[in-house]
C-alpha cells in the first residue's frame, strides 16, 4: 500500500514539473532545428523568416518617416511662433 501511494505521488510531482529527473528529458526531446520546433518544413520556415524581416523593414521605414515628419513640423512651428529650442 505504501509503495502504491509513493509511486502515485512521485508520478504526480513529476507531472507538475517539480521532479528533477523530468527536466532533463524535456531538454533532450526539444529539436535543435528551429523549423521542426515551429512545426514547419525548412522551406516554409525560411519563407516565414523572410516575411518577418520584410515586415520589420517596413515598420522601421514607417517609423523613420513619422519621426522625420514630426521633426519637420517642430522646426516649422518653432520658426512660425519663434519658440526657443528645448534641449533635454
Amino acid at each position: 500500500m505504501a509503495f502504491l501511494m509513493k509511486s502515485m505521488l512521485s508520478n504526480q510531482v513529476k507531472n507538475l514539473g517539480l521532479g528533477g529527473g523530468g527536466e532533463e528529458s524535456k531538454e533532450e526531446s526539444t529539436p535543435s532545428d528551429p523549423a521542426a520546433a515551429a512545426g514547419m518544413t525548412r522551406e516554409e520556415y525560411e519563407e516565414y523568416q523572410k516575411q518577418v524581416i520584410e515586415e520589420k523593414i517596413e515598420r522601421d521605414k514607417a517609423f523613420v518617416q513619422k519621426k522625420a515628419e514630426r521633426a519637420c513640423l517642430r522646426v516649422h512651428l518653432r520658426e512660425k511662433y519663434r519658440l526657443p529650442k528645448v534641449s533635454l
